[in-house]
């Protein structure tokens, strides 16, 4: 099967699953938070962070790495920016949080397939960032609360709050001008909207991130690096998965004493932050080198 059919079949199985979920949250009763956070949590490291695992791979056709030093001067120059970014939220924290909402919504422009315009992708980025204050704005501002002070968190909260009706509205409009072009992208981003809009911010981003962002990428590397098998991929993201694994559980030990709740969401999002930055790095040369054709 051709890259970009395989490709548009994961967009079709995403869209399923949207449906699937947005009819279950409506109908079912929802479960204690904390096991909810849990389950989420334990999502997105088995099948959503496995993605930028297999950074090496796009490392390897990027950049010159044939020597063990220079190998080891990647992996230094990976970690010195991720611990770069760990530092700013520890030092400016709403800064840190912002500035992760604008470049996760950069990053998740690259989703869509083909050449789409910059108002489509900007409003598809957004969208799973965004929407999710329109009607789960007070469990927006508690997830917030956890990576910084409550008055910023609520603050931040209603100004998104405040963005998300235009937001819904543009993304509808957007979907409806490109349906022609691409119904599959307009699908695609009206299921993010709804996907944002109808279930809770944790298990709205947790599919999203799993079964749209990180399995797309992880079928781009795949055709990226000679169509790969995905024995290779997994033999390549095992080592870094193995490390992540065990400095979580280091970081977890470290923390200060907290809730349950707010250490799952400061280890899984600082996390996240401190990787997507590196990541970008690699991913953003490669789209804007060809990728974001496929």
């Amino acid at each position: 099967m051709k890259k970009v059919a395989v490709i548009r079949l994961q967009g079709l199985i995403f869209c399923s699953l949207t449906a699937a979920l947005v009819l279950a949250g409506v109908s079912l009763a929802p479960l204690p938070a904390t096991v909810q956070l849990l389950l989420l949590a334990l999502a997105i490291v088995i099948f959503g962070v496995p993605h930028g695992a297999l950074d090496p791979m796009l490392a390897a056709r990027l950049y010159p790495l044939k020597s063990p030093l220079a190998w080891v001067s990647f992996v230094l120059v990976y970690l010195l920016l991720a611990a770069a970014v760990v530092l700013l939220w520890w030092l400016a924290p709403v800064f840190f949080l912002v500035a992760f909402l604008v470049v996760s919504a950069a990053h998740f422009s690259g989703d869509p397939v083909g050449k789409k315009p910059w108002w489509f992708r900007f409003l598809y980025g957004g969208a799973v960032l965004v929407l999710p204050a329109l009607l789960h704005a007070a469990q927006v501002a508690e997830l917030f609360s956890f990576l910084i002070n409550p008055s910023a968190a609520n603050t931040l909260a209603d100004g998104l709050h405040l963005l998300a009706w235009p937001w819904l509205l543009a993304a509808l409009v957007a979907g409806a001008l490109q349906v022609r072009a691409d119904w599959l992208a307009s699908l695609e981003l009206l299921c993010v909207a709804a996907l944002a809009t109808l279930i809770s911010p944790l298990s709205a981003f947790t599919l999203f991130f799993c079964a749209m962002h990180g399995a797309r990428h992880v079928l781009r590397v795949k055709a990226f690096s000679a169509d790969a098998s995905f024995s290779s991929l997994l033999r390549v993201a095992a080592p870094p998965m193995l490390a992540l694994t065990v400095g979580a559980a280091l970081a977890w030990q470290w923390m200060p004493e907290v809730s349950v709740s707010a250490r799952v969401v400061q280890l899984l999002f600082v996390a996240l932050a401190a990787l997507t930055v590196p990541h970008m790095c690699l991913v953003e040369r490669v789209r804007f080198g060809g990728w974001v054709g496929s």
